[in-house]
């Protein structure tokens, strides 16, 4: 079965990235394992000829004498050394790799444009206001500090009505897309729904874990298999290159399944 080493997660076949972290898949933990094997030792034979000019890719002495310049001992504390920092390096790629952004709705985007525009038009209508003060000489002041703050205030009221008619338009199109999306999640997780219902997804399962002879799943475990399976079948079945908006569908559909944990 395809297998993603960073999330240690098994997909259905068909299934060729990863729909958590979005890294290609390997056929099988054993091809997995064999790769990291392969890529530790290389790593670790680089090193030690950056540790010993005398020694070739494979770790093998090149002088014709067959001396290293290394007493056993030392070439042990090296391989350590090297082992060490593979490890590390592969720590620090799966922490990057396996972060997964939120998906934001195109309607939560809509609210937020919403909410932007009405604070722009706010403050153009505030320095609009204060401007017409201090030009019309209703807030007191010199000539030259009336007009200089009525300038400023007229200038940043001017801004904030551009920033609003602008913010307002954009409004248009992503409600228009927010309206498509609604539709096409409404569409996916119905669709969904017919095809998979809780008992298939439940059935699907319990023949993988007789296959794989897995023992009895606690909640939580189930749980996860559950959400797995739900975003690998989302993933084959469908046109979705975006995990986040997959983990947003799997969210829904889980929950209208089996309900919030």
């Amino acid at each position: 079965m395809p297998y993603c080493p960073k999330c240690d997660m098994e997909f259905v076949e068909g299934i060729t990235v990863c729909s958590d972290c979005g890294s290609p898949l390997y056929e099988s933990v054993e091809a997995a394992e064999a790769a990291r094997k392969a890529k530790e030792e290389k790593a670790l034979a680089q090193f030690v000829r950056s540790m010993a000019p005398g020694w070739s890719e494979d770790g093998e002495a090149e002088a014709a004498d067959g001396d290293d310049g290394m007493d056993e001992g030392t070439r042990k504390e090296l391989q350590k050394i090297a082992q060490q920092i593979v490890l590390e390096q592969a720590k620090e790629e799966t922490a990057e790799r396996t972060h997964v952004s939120v998906y934001v709705k195109k309607s939560e985007h809509y609210n937020d444009l919403k909410s932007s525009a009405a604070a722009f038009l706010l403050m153009g209508c505030v320095s609009a206001l204060l401007a017409a003060a201090f030009l019309g000489g209703l807030i007191p002041g010199n000539g030259n500090t009336r007009w200089v703050f009525g300038g400023v205030l007229a200038a940043a009221g001017l801004v904030f009505f551009y920033i609003w008619s602008k913010t307002k338009k954009d409004m248009v199109s992503v409600k228009e897309e927010a309206a498509k999306e609604e539709a096409r999640t409404r569409e996916l997780v119905e669709q969904f729904l017919a095809a998979h219902p809780a008992a298939h997804i439940d059935r699907q399962l319990a023949q993988e874990a007789a296959l794989t002879g897995d023992s009895e799943d606690t909640a939580e475990e189930l749980s996860l298999k559950r959400y797995g399976l739900i975003q690998d079948l989302l993933v084959t079945e469908n046109d979705l290159p975006d995990p986040a908006y997959v983990d947003a569908l799997a969210e829904e559909i889980y929950d209208r399944l089996f309900g919030k944990g």
